[in-house]
């Protein structure tokens, strides 16, 4: 008997199932999930696609691990990164990648055999709990988005060589706790643990475009395939993967 990945089970169970987007009164949309899935990492806490869409690198905040998983939910590999408190992760391109260490508040470039290739840290203040969140890239522009969760919630532009070129304090959120850049059409998927909310904004974060209201507890990371069909979430609090289809 054929075994079924689950990312495969996830579109059949979204037929099945028929996940819907609608607005409420408000103009907020509302996003109903078809399936959640337990995956082998410990308080997951960032996520992304992988280059060719076969699985995901995920982050524990609990051991300071990088893991990849496959669309099965089988773990591939992982490796160790020296900091505290690993909170995102984003794929840079096919041998690349770069995550955030929330307490240490640095950015680091690594290959995806887990070997170090660069590292800076953001000047930032605030408690050390409520420092970086997430990160996401542009491979056009070659530029990193990073998230600082909250006191305030930053959205920090930052070049190839990790430096800053800007700093955006965003308002329209309780805080901030997972980001995503979509190329095809060169906004930010901004997550919200507090809020509930997933927001599309411009590339500042001083424009919100859609509004998605969530029932995930403990977001803390966001993935788009890259077609626009399927969005995915972290959940730290039960270690789960959910999916939602976007019209």
């Amino acid at each position: 008997m054929k075994k079924i990945s689950i990312l495969t089970v996830f579109f059949i169970l979204t037929l099945i199932i028929g996940c819907k987007t609608y607005k409420n009164a408000n103009g907020v949309k509302n996003l109903q999930f078809s399936v959640a899935e337990g995956i082998p990492v410990p308080e997951p806490s960032g996520l992304d696609l992988n280059y060719d869409e076969t699985g995901f690198w995920v982050v524990s905040d609990e051991n300071s691990t990088v893991y990849l998983i496959d669309s099965w939910g089988k773990e591939v590999k992982r490796f160790k990164v020296d900091g505290d408190d690993l909170e995102g992760i984003t794929v840079i391109d096919t041998t690349r990648l770069a995550v955030v260490l929330e307490r240490n508040r640095e950015v680091v470039i690594l290959d995806t055999s887990g070997t170090e290739l660069k590292r800076t840290k953001l000047e930032l203040n605030g408690e050390l709990n409520s420092g970086l969140e997430g990160i996401t890239y542009d491979p056009e522009q070659k530029k990193f988005y990073v998230l600082n969760e909250k006191d305030p919630i930053l959205l920090i532009t930052l070049d190839e060589n990790l430096t800053e070129i800007n700093r955006d304090t965003l308002s329209f959120s309780k805080d901030a706790s997972g980001i995503y850049f979509n190329s095809a059409d060169n906004i930010l998927w901004i997550l919200s643990d507090e809020s509930q909310m997933i927001y599309k904004t411009n590339l500042s974060g001083s424009e919100v475009y859609e509004k998605y209201r969530i029932n995930v507890k403990q977001p803390e990371g966001i993935t788009v395939k890259k077609d626009g069909t399927k969005l995915y979430i972290i959940s730290d609090i039960n270690g789960s993967l959910y999916v939602f289809n976007l019209e």
